[in-house]
Protein backbone atom coordinates (compact mmCIF):
# COMPACT_ATOMS: atom_id res chain seq x y z
CA UNK A 1 0.00 0.00 0.00
CA UNK A 2 1.39 3.40 -0.99
CA UNK A 3 1.92 6.00 1.75
CA UNK A 4 -0.86 8.54 2.08
CA UNK A 5 -0.18 11.99 0.63
CA UNK A 6 -1.31 14.20 3.49
CA UNK A 7 -2.41 17.81 3.30
CA UNK A 8 -2.37 19.19 6.85
CA UNK A 9 -5.05 21.88 7.10
CA UNK A 10 -4.65 24.39 9.95
CA UNK A 11 -7.02 27.27 10.67
CA UNK A 12 -7.76 29.92 13.27
CA UNK A 13 -10.64 32.35 12.97
CA UNK A 14 -9.27 35.52 14.61
CA UNK A 15 -6.15 37.64 14.26
CA UNK A 16 -5.58 37.37 18.01
CA UNK A 17 -5.21 33.59 17.68
CA UNK A 18 -2.75 34.08 14.81
CA UNK A 19 -0.50 36.14 17.07
CA UNK A 20 -0.74 33.74 20.02
CA UNK A 21 2.24 31.40 20.11
CA UNK A 22 0.72 28.70 22.33
CA UNK A 23 -2.62 27.14 21.51
CA UNK A 24 -3.18 28.19 17.92
CA UNK A 25 -1.30 27.73 14.63
CA UNK A 26 1.97 26.47 16.13
CA UNK A 27 0.12 24.21 18.54
CA UNK A 28 -1.98 22.64 15.76
CA UNK A 29 1.10 22.17 13.58
CA UNK A 30 3.01 20.45 16.39
CA UNK A 31 0.10 18.13 17.24
CA UNK A 32 -0.36 17.11 13.60
CA UNK A 33 3.35 16.31 13.19
CA UNK A 34 3.28 14.20 16.36
CA UNK A 35 0.14 12.40 15.18
CA UNK A 36 1.66 11.51 11.78
CA UNK A 37 4.88 10.28 13.46
CA UNK A 38 2.78 8.13 15.81
CA UNK A 39 0.77 6.59 12.94
CA UNK A 40 4.00 5.85 11.02
CA UNK A 41 5.39 4.05 14.07
CA UNK A 42 2.19 2.00 14.28
CA UNK A 43 2.12 1.27 10.56
CA UNK A 44 5.25 1.61 8.46
CA UNK A 45 4.94 4.14 5.62
CA UNK A 46 1.43 5.16 6.73
CA UNK A 47 1.74 8.62 5.18
CA UNK A 48 3.81 11.75 4.62
CA UNK A 49 2.82 15.39 5.03
CA UNK A 50 3.01 16.96 1.55
CA UNK A 51 2.22 20.50 2.68
CA UNK A 52 0.80 22.52 5.57
CA UNK A 53 -2.17 24.65 4.47
CA UNK A 54 -2.30 27.45 7.02
CA UNK A 55 -5.44 29.64 7.15
CA UNK A 56 -4.91 32.72 9.30
CA UNK A 57 -7.83 34.65 10.77
CA UNK A 58 -10.57 33.15 8.55
CA UNK A 59 -13.97 31.78 9.58
CA UNK A 60 -15.03 28.24 8.63
CA UNK A 61 -18.56 29.44 7.83
CA UNK A 62 -17.71 29.65 4.13
CA UNK A 63 -15.53 27.82 1.60
CA UNK A 64 -14.23 31.15 0.28
CA UNK A 65 -10.86 30.61 1.99
CA UNK A 66 -7.59 30.80 -0.01
CA UNK A 67 -5.86 27.79 1.55
CA UNK A 68 -9.06 25.72 1.57
CA UNK A 69 -9.39 26.35 -2.16
CA UNK A 70 -5.71 25.47 -2.64
CA UNK A 71 -5.97 22.13 -0.81
CA UNK A 72 -9.10 21.24 -2.79
CA UNK A 73 -7.22 22.10 -5.99
CA UNK A 74 -4.37 19.80 -4.91
CA UNK A 75 -6.94 17.06 -4.17
CA UNK A 76 -8.18 17.32 -7.77
CA UNK A 77 -4.60 17.20 -9.10
CA UNK A 78 -3.77 14.10 -7.04
CA UNK A 79 -1.06 15.91 -5.08
CA UNK A 80 -2.97 15.20 -1.84
CA UNK A 81 -5.31 12.30 -1.05
CA UNK A 82 -5.91 12.86 2.67
CA UNK A 83 -6.90 16.06 4.48
CA UNK A 84 -5.71 15.92 8.09
CA UNK A 85 -7.11 18.35 10.67
CA UNK A 86 -6.86 18.63 14.46
CA UNK A 87 -10.68 18.66 14.72
CA UNK A 88 -13.59 18.85 12.28
CA UNK A 89 -14.52 22.46 13.07
CA UNK A 90 -11.13 23.53 11.68
CA UNK A 91 -12.32 22.23 8.31
CA UNK A 92 -15.93 23.42 8.23
CA UNK A 93 -18.70 24.88 10.38
CA UNK A 94 -21.35 24.66 7.69
CA UNK A 95 -23.26 21.41 7.18
CA UNK A 96 -24.02 21.98 3.47
CA UNK A 97 -20.39 22.88 2.72
CA UNK A 98 -19.21 19.77 4.57
CA UNK A 99 -21.56 17.50 2.60
CA UNK A 100 -20.24 19.02 -0.64
CA UNK A 101 -16.69 18.44 0.61
CA UNK A 102 -17.40 14.75 1.25
CA UNK A 103 -18.85 14.33 -2.26
CA UNK A 104 -15.83 16.08 -3.79
CA UNK A 105 -13.39 13.85 -1.88
CA UNK A 106 -15.25 10.70 -2.95
CA UNK A 107 -15.11 11.77 -6.62
CA UNK A 108 -11.31 12.05 -6.44
CA UNK A 109 -10.77 8.91 -4.29
CA UNK A 110 -9.55 10.99 -1.36
CA UNK A 111 -10.60 11.24 2.28
CA UNK A 112 -10.23 13.30 5.43
CA UNK A 113 -9.19 12.49 8.98
CA UNK A 114 -9.78 14.39 12.20
CA UNK A 115 -7.38 13.68 15.04
CA UNK A 116 -10.08 14.46 17.61
CA UNK A 117 -13.14 12.74 16.06
CA UNK A 118 -11.95 9.50 14.50
CA UNK A 119 -15.31 8.10 13.38
CA UNK A 120 -15.70 5.46 10.70
CA UNK A 121 -17.69 7.36 8.07
CA UNK A 122 -18.18 4.20 6.00
CA UNK A 123 -20.95 3.27 8.48
CA UNK A 124 -24.31 5.07 8.95
CA UNK A 125 -23.67 5.73 12.66
CA UNK A 126 -20.21 7.17 11.91
CA UNK A 127 -21.60 9.54 9.27
CA UNK A 128 -24.42 10.60 11.60
CA UNK A 129 -21.95 11.48 14.38
CA UNK A 130 -19.80 13.53 12.02
CA UNK A 131 -22.83 15.45 10.70
CA UNK A 132 -23.98 16.14 14.26
CA UNK A 133 -20.56 17.59 15.14
CA UNK A 134 -20.56 19.84 12.06
CA UNK A 135 -24.16 20.94 12.78
CA UNK A 136 -23.18 21.81 16.35
CA UNK A 137 -20.18 23.76 15.02
CA UNK A 138 -22.51 25.67 12.67
CA UNK A 139 -24.88 26.35 15.56
CA UNK A 140 -22.03 27.66 17.72
CA UNK A 141 -20.79 29.93 14.91
CA UNK A 142 -24.25 31.35 14.18
CA UNK A 143 -25.01 31.82 17.88
CA UNK A 144 -21.72 33.68 18.42
CA UNK A 145 -22.39 35.85 15.37
CA UNK A 146 -25.88 36.68 16.63
CA UNK A 147 -24.58 37.46 20.14
CA UNK A 148 -22.00 39.89 18.71
CA UNK A 149 -24.65 41.51 16.47
CA UNK A 150 -27.04 42.01 19.40
CA UNK A 151 -24.27 43.48 21.54
CA UNK A 152 -23.19 45.90 18.76
CA UNK A 153 -26.85 46.86 18.24
CA UNK A 154 -27.24 47.59 21.96
CA UNK A 155 -24.16 49.85 21.90
CA UNK A 156 -25.42 51.60 18.77
CA UNK A 157 -28.79 52.33 20.39
CA UNK A 158 -26.88 54.06 23.19
CA UNK A 159 -25.32 56.27 20.52
CA UNK A 160 -21.85 54.70 20.69
CA UNK A 161 -19.52 53.74 17.84
CA UNK A 162 -18.67 50.13 17.07
CA UNK A 163 -15.38 50.91 15.33
CA UNK A 164 -14.33 52.73 12.20
CA UNK A 165 -12.66 56.10 11.66
CA UNK A 166 -13.89 59.37 13.12
CA UNK A 167 -15.49 61.59 10.44
CA UNK A 168 -14.10 65.03 9.65
CA UNK A 169 -15.04 67.38 12.49
CA UNK A 170 -14.50 64.79 15.22
CA UNK A 171 -11.72 62.80 16.87
CA UNK A 172 -12.03 59.58 18.82
CA UNK A 173 -12.07 59.91 22.58
CA UNK A 174 -8.56 58.92 23.83
CA UNK A 175 -9.96 56.76 26.65
CA UNK A 176 -13.43 55.77 25.41
CA UNK A 177 -13.23 54.52 21.79
CA UNK A 178 -17.03 54.48 21.43
CA UNK A 179 -17.23 58.26 21.87
CA UNK A 180 -16.35 61.17 19.60
CA UNK A 181 -15.06 64.57 20.69
CA UNK A 182 -15.33 67.73 18.61
CA UNK A 183 -12.27 68.86 16.65
CA UNK A 184 -12.99 72.61 16.47
CA UNK A 185 -10.69 73.30 13.50
CA UNK A 186 -12.21 70.48 11.44
CA UNK A 187 -15.74 71.43 12.53
CA UNK A 188 -15.33 74.80 10.83
CA UNK A 189 -14.18 73.03 7.66
CA UNK A 190 -17.31 70.87 7.72
CA UNK A 191 -19.52 73.99 7.94
CA UNK A 192 -17.60 75.53 5.02
CA UNK A 193 -18.13 72.40 2.89
CA UNK A 194 -21.89 72.31 3.57
CA UNK A 195 -22.25 76.01 2.75
CA UNK A 196 -20.30 75.58 -0.50
CA UNK A 197 -22.55 72.69 -1.52
CA UNK A 198 -25.72 74.68 -0.76
CA UNK A 199 -24.39 77.61 -2.82
CA UNK A 200 -23.39 75.54 -5.88
CA UNK A 201 -26.22 73.00 -5.62
CA UNK A 202 -23.95 70.41 -7.25
CA UNK A 203 -21.51 67.87 -5.86
CA UNK A 204 -19.28 68.00 -8.95
CA UNK A 205 -18.96 71.81 -8.80
CA UNK A 206 -18.29 71.65 -5.06
CA UNK A 207 -15.59 69.01 -5.64
CA UNK A 208 -13.88 71.26 -8.20
CA UNK A 209 -13.87 74.19 -5.78
CA UNK A 210 -12.67 72.10 -2.83
CA UNK A 211 -9.83 70.49 -4.78
CA UNK A 212 -8.69 73.92 -5.92
CA UNK A 213 -9.07 75.91 -2.70
CA UNK A 214 -9.65 73.40 0.12
CA UNK A 215 -10.46 72.30 2.73
CA UNK A 216 -9.12 68.88 1.80
CA UNK A 217 -10.29 65.43 2.99
CA UNK A 218 -9.29 64.25 6.44
CA UNK A 219 -6.34 61.88 6.76
CA UNK A 220 -5.92 59.76 9.87
CA UNK A 221 -2.80 57.59 9.49
CA UNK A 222 0.64 58.97 10.34
CA UNK A 223 2.01 57.97 6.93
CA UNK A 224 -0.88 59.68 5.09
CA UNK A 225 -0.36 62.92 6.98
CA UNK A 226 3.12 63.26 5.46
CA UNK A 227 1.74 62.94 1.90
CA UNK A 228 0.32 65.74 -0.31
CA UNK A 229 -3.32 66.73 0.37
CA UNK A 230 -5.90 64.12 -0.61
CA UNK A 231 -8.37 64.87 -3.41
CA UNK A 232 -12.14 64.98 -3.14
CA UNK A 233 -14.39 62.88 -5.35
CA UNK A 234 -18.15 63.05 -5.87
CA UNK A 235 -18.47 59.85 -3.83
CA UNK A 236 -16.33 60.99 -0.87
CA UNK A 237 -18.12 64.34 -0.74
CA UNK A 238 -21.52 62.62 -0.83
CA UNK A 239 -20.48 60.36 2.04
CA UNK A 240 -19.54 63.40 4.15
CA UNK A 241 -22.75 65.29 3.30
CA UNK A 242 -24.90 62.32 4.35
CA UNK A 243 -23.31 61.96 7.83
CA UNK A 244 -26.07 62.32 10.48
CA UNK A 245 -23.28 62.45 13.09
CA UNK A 246 -22.99 66.18 12.35
CA UNK A 247 -26.42 66.87 13.89
CA UNK A 248 -25.84 64.56 16.86
CA UNK A 249 -27.52 61.43 15.48
CA UNK A 250 -26.25 57.87 15.24
CA UNK A 251 -27.36 55.80 12.21
CA UNK A 252 -28.00 52.18 13.20
CA UNK A 253 -27.91 49.31 10.64
CA UNK A 254 -27.38 51.48 7.59
CA UNK A 255 -26.83 48.39 5.40
CA UNK A 256 -30.49 47.39 5.97
CA UNK A 257 -31.85 50.86 5.23
CA UNK A 258 -33.58 49.85 1.98
CA UNK A 259 -34.68 46.38 3.12
CA UNK A 260 -38.26 45.35 3.97
CA UNK A 261 -38.22 45.69 7.77
CA UNK A 262 -41.05 43.19 8.24
CA UNK A 263 -38.54 40.42 7.42
CA UNK A 264 -35.72 41.75 9.63
CA UNK A 265 -34.90 40.79 13.18
CA UNK A 266 -35.18 43.51 15.86
CA UNK A 267 -31.41 44.07 15.99
CA UNK A 268 -31.19 44.42 12.19
CA UNK A 269 -33.69 47.25 11.69
CA UNK A 270 -32.48 50.63 10.47
CA UNK A 271 -33.07 53.66 12.67
CA UNK A 272 -31.64 56.98 13.80
CA UNK A 273 -30.94 57.49 17.52
CA UNK A 274 -29.43 60.29 19.56
CA UNK A 275 -25.64 60.08 19.45
CA UNK A 276 -23.36 60.15 22.50
CA UNK A 277 -21.50 63.19 21.10
CA UNK A 278 -22.55 66.79 20.47
CA UNK A 279 -23.75 68.18 17.12
CA UNK A 280 -21.52 70.58 15.17
CA UNK A 281 -23.99 71.61 12.43
CA UNK A 282 -27.33 73.35 12.36
CA UNK A 283 -30.14 70.92 11.49
CA UNK A 284 -31.63 73.23 8.84
CA UNK A 285 -28.33 73.34 6.92
CA UNK A 286 -28.00 69.55 7.13
CA UNK A 287 -31.56 68.81 5.93
CA UNK A 288 -31.34 71.43 3.16
CA UNK A 289 -28.28 69.55 1.90
CA UNK A 290 -30.17 66.22 2.08
CA UNK A 291 -33.01 67.75 0.07
CA UNK A 292 -30.56 68.82 -2.66
CA UNK A 293 -28.96 65.36 -2.71
CA UNK A 294 -32.35 63.66 -3.05
CA UNK A 295 -33.30 65.98 -5.90
CA UNK A 296 -30.08 65.08 -7.70
CA UNK A 297 -30.79 61.35 -7.20
CA UNK A 298 -34.35 61.74 -8.55
CA UNK A 299 -33.04 63.57 -11.61
CA UNK A 300 -30.46 60.85 -12.18
CA UNK A 301 -33.08 58.09 -11.90
CA UNK A 302 -35.29 59.92 -14.36
CA UNK A 303 -32.41 60.39 -16.78
CA UNK A 304 -31.46 56.72 -16.61
CA UNK A 305 -35.04 55.47 -17.01
CA UNK A 306 -35.56 57.64 -20.09
CA UNK A 307 -32.11 56.99 -21.51
CA UNK A 308 -31.89 53.20 -21.46
CA UNK A 309 -30.73 53.24 -25.08
CA UNK A 310 -27.61 55.04 -23.90
CA UNK A 311 -26.71 52.19 -21.57
CA UNK A 312 -23.43 50.56 -22.63
CA UNK A 313 -22.97 46.93 -21.63
CA UNK A 314 -19.30 46.70 -22.64
CA UNK A 315 -17.90 49.91 -21.14
CA UNK A 316 -14.73 49.20 -19.13
CA UNK A 317 -14.36 45.87 -20.95
CA UNK A 318 -13.33 46.95 -24.46
CA UNK A 319 -9.70 47.67 -25.38
CA UNK A 320 -8.27 48.69 -28.75
CA UNK A 321 -5.92 45.90 -29.80
CA UNK A 322 -3.77 48.26 -31.88
CA UNK A 323 -3.23 51.11 -29.44
CA UNK A 324 -3.97 49.52 -26.05
CA UNK A 325 -6.36 52.37 -25.18
CA UNK A 326 -9.74 51.57 -23.56
CA UNK A 327 -12.91 52.09 -25.61
CA UNK A 328 -15.90 53.54 -23.78
CA UNK A 329 -19.57 53.97 -24.64
CA UNK A 330 -20.59 57.28 -26.21
CA UNK A 331 -23.61 58.60 -28.10
CA UNK A 332 -24.41 61.32 -30.61
CA UNK A 333 -27.35 62.49 -32.74
CA UNK A 334 -27.07 62.65 -36.52
CA UNK A 335 -28.39 65.61 -38.53
CA UNK A 336 -31.82 63.94 -38.83
CA UNK A 337 -32.06 63.46 -35.05
CA UNK A 338 -31.24 59.71 -34.99
CA UNK A 339 -29.37 58.62 -31.87
CA UNK A 340 -26.17 56.64 -32.54
CA UNK A 341 -24.56 54.55 -29.80
CA UNK A 342 -20.91 53.69 -30.33
CA UNK A 343 -17.64 52.79 -28.58
CA UNK A 344 -14.58 54.98 -29.01
CA UNK A 345 -11.60 56.38 -27.12
CA UNK A 346 -12.52 58.25 -23.95
CA UNK A 347 -9.97 60.85 -25.02
CA UNK A 348 -8.50 61.07 -28.49
CA UNK A 349 -4.88 59.83 -28.18
CA UNK A 350 -2.30 62.48 -28.94
CA UNK A 351 0.41 61.98 -31.58
CA UNK A 352 -1.21 58.77 -32.79
CA UNK A 353 -1.04 58.06 -36.51
CA UNK A 354 -3.66 55.31 -36.50
CA UNK A 355 -6.99 56.04 -34.82
CA UNK A 356 -9.82 53.51 -34.83
CA UNK A 357 -13.17 54.53 -36.36
CA UNK A 358 -16.10 54.46 -33.96
CA UNK A 359 -17.65 51.03 -33.34
CA UNK A 360 -21.40 50.46 -33.61
CA UNK A 361 -22.54 49.61 -30.07
CA UNK A 362 -25.60 47.52 -31.02
CA UNK A 363 -23.62 45.32 -33.40
CA UNK A 364 -20.64 44.64 -31.17
CA UNK A 365 -22.87 43.96 -28.14
CA UNK A 366 -24.98 41.55 -30.20
CA UNK A 367 -21.82 39.76 -31.40
CA UNK A 368 -20.45 39.27 -27.87
CA UNK A 369 -23.75 38.25 -26.23
CA UNK A 370 -24.61 36.04 -29.20
CA UNK A 371 -21.25 34.31 -28.91
CA UNK A 372 -21.85 33.60 -25.21
CA UNK A 373 -25.37 32.31 -25.91
CA UNK A 374 -24.07 29.98 -28.65
CA UNK A 375 -21.41 28.65 -26.27
CA UNK A 376 -23.97 26.50 -24.47
CA UNK A 377 -25.26 25.08 -27.78
CA UNK A 378 -21.95 24.54 -29.63
CA UNK A 379 -20.05 21.42 -28.51
CA UNK A 380 -16.81 22.72 -30.06
CA UNK A 381 -16.88 26.04 -28.18
CA UNK A 382 -15.27 24.76 -24.98
CA UNK A 383 -13.03 22.34 -26.89
CA UNK A 384 -11.59 25.41 -28.60
CA UNK A 385 -11.20 27.18 -25.23
CA UNK A 386 -9.34 24.18 -23.81
CA UNK A 387 -7.01 24.09 -26.82
CA UNK A 388 -6.22 27.81 -26.50
CA UNK A 389 -5.61 27.54 -22.78
CA UNK A 390 -3.32 24.53 -23.25
CA UNK A 391 -1.26 26.45 -25.80
CA UNK A 392 -0.98 29.43 -23.47
CA UNK A 393 -0.09 27.24 -20.48
CA UNK A 394 2.45 25.15 -22.45
CA UNK A 395 4.13 28.31 -23.75
CA UNK A 396 4.36 29.78 -20.25
CA UNK A 397 5.51 26.46 -18.80
CA UNK A 398 8.22 26.06 -21.46
CA UNK A 399 9.70 29.46 -20.65
CA UNK A 400 9.45 28.84 -16.90
CA UNK A 401 11.09 25.40 -17.20
CA UNK A 402 13.98 26.84 -19.21
CA UNK A 403 14.60 29.58 -16.65
CA UNK A 404 14.19 27.14 -13.76
CA UNK A 405 16.76 24.70 -15.19
CA UNK A 406 19.19 27.56 -15.91
CA UNK A 407 18.96 28.94 -12.37
CA UNK A 408 19.17 25.44 -10.88
CA UNK A 409 22.35 24.71 -12.87
CA UNK A 410 23.89 28.00 -11.78
CA UNK A 411 23.02 27.24 -8.14
CA UNK A 412 24.67 23.82 -8.43
CA UNK A 413 27.85 25.40 -9.83
CA UNK A 414 27.97 28.05 -7.10
CA UNK A 415 27.38 25.39 -4.42
CA UNK A 416 30.24 23.28 -5.81
CA UNK A 417 32.57 26.29 -5.84
CA UNK A 418 31.62 27.16 -2.28
CA UNK A 419 32.14 23.59 -1.04
CA UNK A 420 35.47 23.24 -2.86
CA UNK A 421 36.79 26.55 -1.53
CA UNK A 422 35.70 25.67 1.99
CA UNK A 423 37.35 22.25 1.75
CA UNK A 424 40.63 23.65 0.40
CA UNK A 425 40.73 26.32 3.07
CA UNK A 426 40.70 23.66 5.76
CA UNK A 427 43.53 21.71 4.12
CA UNK A 428 45.92 24.61 3.44
CA UNK A 429 47.96 26.76 5.76
CA UNK A 430 47.03 30.32 4.77
CA UNK A 431 48.65 33.54 5.87
CA UNK A 432 46.55 36.50 7.01
CA UNK A 433 46.24 38.06 3.53
CA UNK A 434 45.26 34.77 1.87
CA UNK A 435 42.80 34.03 4.68
CA UNK A 436 41.15 37.41 4.24
CA UNK A 437 40.91 36.94 0.45
CA UNK A 438 39.43 33.45 0.85
CA UNK A 439 36.93 34.72 3.42
CA UNK A 440 35.74 37.43 1.02
CA UNK A 441 35.30 34.85 -1.75
CA UNK A 442 33.31 32.58 0.58
CA UNK A 443 31.05 35.46 1.61
CA UNK A 444 30.49 36.42 -2.05
CA UNK A 445 29.61 32.84 -3.01
CA UNK A 446 27.39 32.41 0.05
CA UNK A 447 25.46 35.57 -0.83
CA UNK A 448 25.11 34.47 -4.47
CA UNK A 449 23.94 31.02 -3.32
CA UNK A 450 21.36 32.57 -1.00
CA UNK A 451 20.05 34.87 -3.75
CA UNK A 452 19.74 31.99 -6.22
CA UNK A 453 17.85 29.87 -3.67
CA UNK A 454 15.41 32.72 -3.06
CA UNK A 455 15.00 33.26 -6.80
CA UNK A 456 14.23 29.56 -7.38
CA UNK A 457 11.78 29.56 -4.51
CA UNK A 458 9.99 32.65 -5.87
CA UNK A 459 10.00 31.20 -9.38
CA UNK A 460 7.72 28.45 -7.99
CA UNK A 461 8.03 26.32 -11.15
CA UNK A 462 5.68 23.34 -11.41
CA UNK A 463 5.10 21.06 -14.43
CA UNK A 464 1.81 21.94 -16.08
CA UNK A 465 -1.17 19.78 -15.12
CA UNK A 466 -3.48 19.44 -18.13
CA UNK A 467 -6.15 17.94 -15.87
CA UNK A 468 -6.38 21.29 -14.14
CA UNK A 469 -6.99 22.96 -17.50
CA UNK A 470 -10.21 20.95 -17.89
CA UNK A 471 -11.25 22.31 -14.49
CA UNK A 472 -10.61 25.82 -15.78
CA UNK A 473 -12.74 25.25 -18.88
CA UNK A 474 -15.52 23.86 -16.67
CA UNK A 475 -15.23 26.99 -14.49
CA UNK A 476 -15.66 29.24 -17.55
CA UNK A 477 -18.60 27.12 -18.76
CA UNK A 478 -20.33 27.45 -15.38
CA UNK A 479 -19.76 31.21 -15.37
CA UNK A 480 -21.31 31.54 -18.84
CA UNK A 481 -24.21 29.31 -17.82
CA UNK A 482 -24.93 31.48 -14.77
CA UNK A 483 -24.67 34.58 -16.94
CA UNK A 484 -27.19 33.37 -19.52
CA UNK A 485 -29.67 31.91 -16.99
CA UNK A 486 -30.74 35.31 -15.72
CA UNK A 487 -29.96 37.37 -18.83
CA UNK A 488 -33.46 37.66 -20.29
CA UNK A 489 -35.07 39.20 -17.21
CA UNK A 490 -32.04 41.12 -15.88
CA UNK A 491 -31.94 44.91 -15.77
CA UNK A 492 -29.20 46.67 -17.77
CA UNK A 493 -27.20 47.31 -14.59
CA UNK A 494 -27.45 43.62 -13.58
CA UNK A 495 -26.38 42.57 -17.08
CA UNK A 496 -23.24 44.70 -16.75
CA UNK A 497 -22.41 43.05 -13.41
CA UNK A 498 -22.97 39.57 -14.84
CA UNK A 499 -20.67 40.32 -17.78
CA UNK A 500 -17.90 41.63 -15.51
CA UNK A 501 -17.98 38.46 -13.42
CA UNK A 502 -17.44 36.36 -16.54
CA UNK A 503 -15.28 38.49 -18.86
CA UNK A 504 -12.08 40.29 -17.92
CA UNK A 505 -11.45 42.09 -21.20
CA UNK A 506 -12.52 42.23 -24.84
CA UNK A 507 -9.75 43.19 -27.25
CA UNK A 508 -10.74 44.62 -30.63
CA UNK A 509 -8.12 44.15 -33.37
CA UNK A 510 -8.29 45.09 -37.07
CA UNK A 511 -10.53 42.16 -37.95
CA UNK A 512 -11.31 40.12 -34.81
CA UNK A 513 -12.76 40.26 -31.33
CA UNK A 514 -10.76 38.50 -28.60
CA UNK A 515 -12.65 37.61 -25.41
CA UNK A 516 -10.56 37.15 -22.24
CA UNK A 517 -12.42 35.23 -19.53
CA UNK A 518 -11.76 35.23 -15.80
CA UNK A 519 -10.27 31.90 -14.70
CA UNK A 520 -10.28 30.15 -11.35
CA UNK A 521 -7.16 31.20 -9.41
CA UNK A 522 -6.30 27.91 -7.74
CA UNK A 523 -6.30 25.49 -10.66
CA UNK A 524 -3.31 26.22 -12.87
CA UNK A 525 -0.40 26.44 -10.48
CA UNK A 526 -0.14 30.19 -10.94
CA UNK A 527 -2.20 33.01 -9.51
CA UNK A 528 -5.46 34.52 -10.67
CA UNK A 529 -3.62 37.55 -12.04
CA UNK A 530 -1.68 35.52 -14.62
CA UNK A 531 -4.47 33.03 -15.30
CA UNK A 532 -7.23 35.49 -15.96
CA UNK A 533 -5.39 38.21 -17.76
CA UNK A 534 -5.37 40.68 -14.87
CA UNK A 535 -6.69 41.18 -11.40
CA UNK A 536 -8.91 44.02 -10.29
CA UNK A 537 -5.91 45.53 -8.52
CA UNK A 538 -2.95 44.74 -10.78
CA UNK A 539 -2.29 44.97 -14.51
CA UNK A 540 -0.62 41.97 -16.12
CA UNK A 541 -0.66 39.54 -19.04
CA UNK A 542 -3.73 38.81 -21.14
CA UNK A 543 -4.93 35.35 -22.16
CA UNK A 544 -7.49 35.74 -24.97
CA UNK A 545 -9.31 32.39 -24.77
CA UNK A 546 -11.97 33.10 -27.36
CA UNK A 547 -11.64 34.70 -30.80
CA UNK A 548 -14.57 35.83 -32.93
CA UNK A 549 -13.34 35.86 -36.53
CA UNK A 550 -15.06 37.91 -39.26
CA UNK A 551 -17.70 36.28 -41.42
CA UNK A 552 -18.60 37.21 -44.97
CA UNK A 553 -22.10 38.18 -43.84
CA UNK A 554 -20.87 40.51 -41.11
CA UNK A 555 -21.51 44.19 -41.46
CA UNK A 556 -18.75 46.62 -40.62
CA UNK A 557 -18.86 47.61 -36.95
CA UNK A 558 -17.38 51.03 -37.73
CA UNK A 559 -20.18 53.51 -38.33
CA UNK A 560 -18.39 56.85 -38.26
CA UNK A 561 -14.99 57.74 -39.65
CA UNK A 562 -12.55 59.43 -37.28
CA UNK A 563 -11.17 61.65 -40.01
CA UNK A 564 -7.70 60.08 -39.73
CA UNK A 565 -6.09 56.98 -41.16
CA UNK A 566 -8.36 54.15 -39.99
CA UNK A 567 -8.16 50.40 -39.62
CA UNK A 568 -9.86 49.62 -42.93
CA UNK A 569 -13.48 48.76 -43.58
CA UNK A 570 -13.37 45.00 -43.89
CA UNK A 571 -15.76 42.68 -42.16
CA UNK A 572 -15.61 42.05 -38.42
CA UNK A 573 -14.23 45.08 -36.62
Amino acid sequence: MKPLKIGAYIRVSTDDQVNTYEGSLDSQKFRIKEFVDFKNRQQKDWGNIVEFYVEEGVSAGTTNRPMYQKIMSDIRKGKVNLILVSDLTRLSRNLLDFCNLINELERHKASYLSMKEQFDTSTPIGRMMVYIIIALGQFEREQTSERVAVNCHSRALRGLLNGGQAPMGYDKHPEKPGLLIVNNEEAEKVKTIFNMFLQTGSRSKTVEALNELGPYPKRTSKKAKSLPPARWSVQSLGKLLEQPAYIGLREVNKIYKDEDHSYLKPWQKHQLVKAAWPAILDEKIFYDAQHLLEEARDNERSRLSKGEKRFFLLSNLLTCGETGFPLVGQSAHSSNGTLHRYYHYARRPKNLEVVRPRLNAEEIEEKVIGDLANALKDANYFVSLEKNLKEQADSKNKNSESEYQRAKKELSEVSDQFSMLLLNQGKMQLNETALKFTSEQLNTLAKKKEDLEKYLNNLNYQPQDHGAIKEQVLFVENQIRLLMQGWAKATPATKKRLLRRTIKEIIITRSEIHICFWLNACELGFGRDEASGASPEDADKIIPLRRISPQASDRNLSILSSGKKGFGRGAGT
